[in-house]
């Protein structure tokens, strides 16, 4: 009989492997993974009325990014006669995150190829993350007359008034309301998108603030904070998880998306598509997981300049008894209940009442303020372009009504990578 024999491995080629291939280095990750360095300044762009600004070299792609600030600062001064900004919305508290119409960030990720995972408009991006945050008050400040700023100061509408302003609007890159220690997990990786990661921006004008261009100084034109001349700057500010390359590269990483989609919904809120009982607000995104679905509808203001869409009131009565189906049949959240008790269900969970004008059908936050586990998201990674998954609501509709369905979701799987570089790579 034969018998077989089998050689050890030499003792160096075991050192050698072991060299290539370790454990994670558990101790290092976990005292830094819950932590931030930033916000970390990147680039600016000018705020010119109704003018798309794109930032003219890549953001930073050398490590992960967990938050983005976009810093908006200018000035607005009234002409010779009074005038009266619009109240904003109440979850706010003013109207200047309208200021900010629309924005996104994209790039080229190497594996997925083009990419959006981030487009908003600004008031919205606002009123979702201090919906979301139960401890964030939005931040913005106002210096009247080149008075101290007072945080969170009214606009004057007083004749002559010079009004600078600052606000931000934060946009995190992992799924809302997360535990910390799993959101450098989710966060954006930025060798993902080498040198290929940029940040679009549409202002608007002060008509989205409820006043007319003429009404006002410099042609209504947005000046430099502080100055009647220039333009006002938009800022982009990162903030990133407190990781080196090393400890990064332990992390399988997974891409947040939170897209808009207004053309819809709004053409069914105004009558111009099918409204009624069950109506079709919105057909949802599929290949990647849904953590929620953010509703939003009420009259839009009148008067604005061309192509500045702002809401100017909001409204729970355009949509009521909101719920999503697959395929036509109903999932969750329809019966008797209408949408009160969806929004004392949201309160509940996010830990902030819920005003006027604000839906949401979240798959994955906890009860009484828990952390939120992305993990529940609903599964519509495994459903193809042929399946019909949406959101509906029975609808009365208005021709003066716009209305907008923001989904977040997710692709990818995070979690550990198992092995860390070589060890000839310098330590975190």
């Amino acid at each position: 009989m034969a018998v077989t024999t089998q050689t050890a491995p030499a003792a160096s080629s075991v050192v050698s492997a072991q060299a290539t291939v370790q454990r994670p280095n558990m101790r290092a990750l976990m005292s830094r993974i819950t932590r931030d360095q930033g916000p970390e300044f990147e680039q600016t762009l000018p705020f010119i009325n109704t003018t798309q600004q794109v930032t003219p070299t890549s953001l930073k792609t050398d490590r992960k990014i967990s938050l983005y600030q976009i810093h908006v600062k200018g000035r607005i001064t009234v002409g010779a006669s009074p005038v009266t900004f619009r109240s904003g919305p109440p979850l706010l508290g003013t109207p200047l995150f309208s200021l900010i119409q629309n924005f996104f960030f994209n790039g080229q990720h190497q594996r997925y190829g083009a990419q959006t995972p981030i487009n908003m408009r600004g008031e919205s991006a606002a009123e979702m993350f201090t919906l979301m945050t139960s401890d964030y008050e939005p931040f913005y400040r106002v210096s009247v007359n080149g008075a101290t700023p007072v945080q969170q100061g009214a606009l004057s509408g007083a004749a002559n008034a010079t009004n600078d302003f600052e606000f931000i609007i934060p946009v995190p890159m992992f799924p809302m309301g997360i535990n910390p220690a799993e959101q450098s997990f989710w966060a954006l990786h930025g060798p993902d998108w080498p040198g290929n990661w940029f940040f679009t921006v549409l202002p608007a004008d002060p008509t989205a603030l409820g006043v007319t261009l003429a009404s006002l100084a410099n042609g209504g034109a947005v000046t430099a904070y502080g100055s009647s001349s220039g333009n006002g700057t938009i800022d982009i500010l990162s903030e990133r998880p407190l990781l080196g390359k090393t400890l990064a590269g332990n992390v399988r990483p997974g891409i947040t998306f939170r897209t808009t989609n207004s053309q819809q919904p709004t053409a069914v809120a105004n009558g111009s598509s099918q409204a009624g009982s069950g109506a079709d607000i919105f057909d949802a995104n599929v290949g990647k997981d849904t953590t929620r679905f953010f509703v939003k509808a009420g009259t839009q203001l009148a008067s604005t300049s061309s192509g500045v869409i702002v809401y100017g009131t909001l409204s729970d009565g355009i949509f009521t008894q909101t719920f999503f189906s697959l395929d036509s049949r109903a999932l969750r959240f329809q019966g008797a209940n209408r949408d009160a008790c969806l929004q004392d269900y949201m309160a509940r969970a996010y830990g902030r009442a819920v005003p006027i004008g604000y839906k949401a059908i979240d798959f994955v936050m906890n009860r009484a303020g828990g952390p939120a586990n992305p993990k529940a998201a609903f599964p519509s990674t495994k459903l193809t372009a042929a399946r019909k998954f949406q959101v509906n609501a029975d609808t009365v509709s208005a021709s003066n009504q716009i209305a907008e369905v923001v989904q977040e979701y997710t692709l990818g799987r995070p979690g550990f990578s198992g092995t860390t570089p070589a060890a000839s790579t310098p330590a975190a």
